[in-house]
């Protein structure tokens, strides 16, 4: 992705230079005492990866659990996530000196930071009895740290009292450095020079040191207080048996396969939430600069999808109102073609405007921000135009709207889920533009009979099936049809990212087959071509469950065809006129695993039956639809986006 890194060293965000740690960077209450605090951004991590969820189910509550937990993200995490990185207590806290059981020879026994443990614990895959019993083990891991470790942790400096314990157990520097060789390092010419300059600052600084005591703090003692345990510790063998130890593995990972619910989601973010809802965003921390007028667009400029085109309408929105703006292009992954280069010479790696404009979802923004720190948010007034598709957004995703100073809904059905923002929500037109893109191909360039009315759906299988609904389309067009075989109809369904395997598909592939006037298009085309396939049909069909806006309707409605839509969510900004041919729903609950948490939440479920009599209504009598372009037009939306930028400049970057 093409953004500029942030400083690892910088200060974490502090609220108007009161001390006041950002939400990620407070730590959270637990029932038990770990080597360190686990702190809201870890939260946050854990939340965006499934796998660890089930790798560590942290909804279980139990000590062990989570002390692995904090161990992967020492050693792990804070490599992926620079937001770790940034939180300056818990730096601290990974520095204190490790009390650890006592091992006759060890020459690591008193310089052990808590740090260094927590790595540890992963090094000896997560069985910390070893760790604490075993002197190999804990040469080893010890060994790792200074070879390589600290770097890639960020925790590359030895505090005084480590110095001082390190001089202790070895009796000069070479002989330090000799305890970390590997046999590969004498067979390659420069591999104890390497291992010399990884820790050339201990080097360098010994016999300096020798006046300094290593404190011991209580909180970061082993969990060592049954009387066995003590024993065992104490003879240097292993907290548990082999025998034991896989028997605790083997329940830990049946353990693991449960994931969590929704109530136990909701308890575990309860602090988080509360913590942000109290944070103070950046726009009161008084610290936005002389940066000037004009809006930093931050999204998917390259991506050939819907929220893709969101970043370039806007951007050609905000070109049309005479607002200054670059793009920051973000990377949506491998499987996202990024072919779409109308929006090239906007972009640039620099922030150079007071005003960031984030257009992506709101989990997006957050990965982000965890993976690269609050560097791209510091010194800015920071909108998000955050697209979501559920009447409500998730409360155990609330925490994230301390990332931003306003949100944007892409229609009022939009903006009222962020009802219980604690930020301005302002409900904003979203641009349509499709003057660049038209091209014309026949019928007969895609193999569609020249003579039949058609009707179109196209949907991505990067996003959810149940959400888009394919499957009411074919079944609405063979209820339609399916009696009247010669009648000179067809349905096109394109597809995008096509998934073979994937369950619901093999659903929808074996309705298509039951008609050949069904015609399937798999692929990724160009805005263009997909535009020049919607030309070459006469009637949009989405029967969808929920739509934030629905851009796929609005280009169809665009280029004159007619429009058949579920009646519900975003879409009815511009599909509640007469025009529209709506389709009836009743309301049902958000399938398990069918939106990323839309658990307990609600959406529509399309009257198919009374889509099929719209069906065979436009097939009978076509009409020429009317269409608002106005509310479409990237004029019409810079003018709106001008008015609420420069009312943002003049109330809140000028302070009046």
């Amino acid at each position: 992705m093409n953004i500029p890194a942030t400083d690892d060293t910088a200060p974490s965000v502090m609220a108007q230079g009161l001390g006041i740690p950002h939400a990620y960077h407070q730590p959270l209450p637990l029932p038990f005492t770990l080597p360190t605090r686990l702190y809201g951004g870890m939260l946050l991590v854990w939340l965006l990866r499934p796998a660890l969820q089930r790798r560590f189910p942290l909804h279980l509550g139990q000590r062990d659990v989570y002390l692995k937990f904090l161990a992967w993200c020492t050693a792990m995490g804070r490599r992926q996530y620079a937001l770790l990185r940034s939180i300056d207590a818990w730096n601290e806290e990974l520095m204190r000196p490790m009390a650890l059981p006592p091992i006759k020879g060890c020459p690591w026994q008193e310089s052990y930071t808590v740090g260094m443990y927590l790595a540890g614990i992963t090094r000896s895959r997560y069985w910390h009895g070893q760790l604490l019993g075993n002197r190999t083990m804990r040469h080893r891991a010890a060994r790792w740290y200074f070879r390589e470790g600290r770097l890639l942790m960020g925790l590359n400096h030895c505090p005084p009292w480590q110095q001082a314990a390190l001089e202790q157990g070895f009796s000069c520097p070479q002989s330090f450095v000799q305890q970390l060789l590997l046999p590969k390092d004498h067979r390659h010419p420069e591999g104890p020079a390497r291992i010399q300059q990884a820790v050339e600052d201990i080097v360098q600084c010994w016999g300096q040191a020798e006046c300094v005591g290593p404190p011991k703090p209580p909180a970061c003692q082993p969990d060592s207080s049954s009387p066995k345990a003590s024993r065992l510790l104490a003879t240097g063998l292993p907290v548990i048996s082999h025998r034991l130890y896989w028997l605790a593995r083997e329940i830990q990972q049946r353990l693991s396969n449960q994931q969590p619910d929704m109530a136990q989601i909701h308890r575990m973010v309860a602090p988080l939430n509360t913590a942000a809802s109290q944070a103070i965003r950046p726009a009161q921390r008084g610290y936005l600069g002389t940066r000037p007028f004009g809006v930093n667009l931050i999204g998917y400029a390259r991506g050939e999808l819907g929220i893709g085109e969101d970043i370039r309408t806007v951007a050609r929105s905000l070109q049309e109102a005479g607002v200054p703006f670059s793009i920051v292009n973000v990377e949506p992954g491998a499987d996202v073609s990024q072919g779409d280069t109308s929006a090239e010479h906007w972009i640039t790696d620099r922030f150079d405007y007071a005003i960031n404009l984030f257009c992506m979802t709101g989990i997006e923004m957050a990965r982000m921000t965890a993976e690269r720190g609050f560097g791209w948010l510091e010194g800015h007034y920071n909108i998000g135009l955050w697209p979501w598709e559920l009447p409500e957004w998730p409360q155990p995703w609330q925490h994230t709207f301390s990332l931003v100073d306003e949100l944007w809904g892409i229609s009022p059905y939009t903006a009222k889920a962020y009802a219980k923002a604690p930020v301005p929500v302002v409900p904003m037109p979203l641009p349509v533009d499709i003057s660049d893109h038209l091209i014309r191909k026949d019928r007969a360039a895609w193999g569609l009979p020249e003579d039949a009315y058609l009707f179109v759906f196209s949907f991505d299988m990067n996003s959810t099936l149940a959400r888009k609904n394919p499957v009411a389309v074919v079944k609405a067009f063979l209820q339609a049809f399916a009696e009247q075989p010669q009648k000179r109809v067809g349905l096109v369904i394109k597809v995008s990212h096509l998934k073979q395997r994937h369950p619901d598909w093999k659903t929808l592939s074996r309705l298509i087959k039951k008609d050949d006037r069904i015609h399937l298009i798999k692929g990724e085309l160009r805005k263009s071509e997909v535009l020049s396939l919607y030309k070459s049909c006469d009637c949009f069909v989405s029967l969808h469950r929920a739509e934030g806006f629905g851009r796929g309707l609005a280009e169809a409605q665009l280029l004159g065809l007619e429009i058949i839509a579920t009646g519900y969510s975003g879409n009815m900004v511009f599909c509640a006129d007469n025009d529209t041919r709506t389709v009836d729903y009743r309301l049902i609950e958000v399938g398990p695993g069918e939106y990323f948490y839309g658990d307990g939440q609600h959406w529509a479920d399309p009257d198919i039956l009374q889509a099929a009599r719209f069906m065979r209504q436009c097939a009978e009598s076509p009409r020429i639809p009317r269409c608002d372009l106005v509310r479409f037009s990237t004029q019409y939306c810079g003018k709106i986006y001008r008015t609420r930028l420069e009312a943002v400049a003049n109330e809140v970057l000028t302070g009046l």
